[in-house]
């Protein structure tokens, strides 16, 4: 990244006393996966003027740097780290579901009444985003990942690899920007379904059922905090319980409700109960950023909604954060 980008993002933003000029990027070994810096400060959450789950908006200040991913976690730093493969992945989704008499097209809109997984499966490059990736598995990487750099001596003192919050996940996403967007053109820096079927930079898409699917990550422009795919390709889980509306005000260090979540409630939610803001508030994990399959006004940095944490999808993967400790 260059040292000019680095110093405009820290002119937009309050710094925090360490020094991420000296700092920078941080890459793990064996991995290849890159953090990029994100410095402390704040900004304003949500949409100004929008209800619902957008609003209101919300004074947030992240009191701690942290390093989030430069890209989505890839197939295979998932494989390295995880042993498993897509087509894996959603045997086992497959499986769940029969084993839940669950055999209905689901959220992503992809038809589960089938037997063959490679029929679910889309991109399978090593370096496409991992999906089919439930959030309890997300959360089963970072503690990995955790385990074995703290092992190494090389996390910082009171860091852990984590899922970020969705207070951090969209403060890192605008990148000192106030707009919904951290660019005026969507093509320029997301992959959704109005260019879906396009070609990753020149190469050919890698998807066995067609053009749909997830791209190649970072063959999109990055924000000017150096994130690449922050809209777009896959929806990315976050640490928080879904909350179906911002807190509004000034709140430090945002973390979401506290999980109120029962097995009868999540097995209503599973079922295709009818849903109302308060049966979902606790119920489920949040995502964030859109996906492949979106349309033009879900991708965006304010838009959130909820999936149950061990729910796999089609669009579905995460990037890691390097942040402070969080007690939940």
């Amino acid at each position: 990244m260059k040292t000019s980008l680095l110093i405009a993002s820290f002119i937009a933003v309050v710094c925090p006393a360490i020094s991420f000029a000296a700092d920078g990027p941080r890459t793990v070994p064996g991995l290849g996966i890159t953090l990029m810096p994100i410095p402390a400060g704040t900004f304003a959450m949500g949409s100004a003027g929008r209800e619902g789950t957008f609003g209101p908006q919300t004074r947030v200040t992240i009191s701690r740097p942290f390093w989030l991913g430069r890209t989505e976690v890839t197939q295979s730093q998932w494989k390295t780290l995880m042993g498993t493969d897509v087509v894996e992945q959603v045997r086992r989704q497959l499986a769940e579901d029969k084993l839940a008499g669950r055999q209905q097209s689901r959220r992503d809109g992809v038809n589960r009444n089938v037997s063959d997984a490679n029929e679910l499966v889309y991109n399978t490059a090593d370096d496409a985003p991992m999906y089919w990736v439930s959030w309890e598995e997300a959360v089963a990487f970072c503690r990995r990942l955790t385990e074995r750099e703290r092992a190494e001596g090389r996390l910082p003192a009171g860091y852990e690899y984590r899922l970020p919050t969705e207070a951090e996940w969209e403060y890192a996403a605008r990148a000192a920007t106030t707009t919904d967007r951290y660019a005026p053109e969507l093509d320029q820096i997301a992959w959704y379904g109005g260019n879906i079927s396009k070609s990753d930079a020149g190469k050919p898409v890698k998807n066995p059922v067609g053009s749909a699917g997830p791209h190649s990550v970072a063959t999109k422009r990055p924000n000017a905090w150096g994130l690449h795919d922050m809209l777009g390709n896959v929806w990315e889980w976050v640490g928080d319980w879904y909350s179906n509306k911002l807190p509004g005000g000034s709140v430090r260090d945002l973390t979401g409700p506290a999980n109120r979540n029962t097995i009868q409630q999540a097995a209503n939610i599973a079922a295709g109960a009818e849903l109302t803001p308060a049966s979902t508030v606790g119920a489920g994990r949040i995502v964030r950023g859109g996906s492949w399959s979106g349309a033009p006004h879900v991708i965006n940095a304010p838009g959130r909604i909820w999936q149950l944490p061990g729910q796999r999808e089609s669009a579905l993967g995460f990037r890691v954060a390097l942040a402070p400790q969080i007690s939940r």
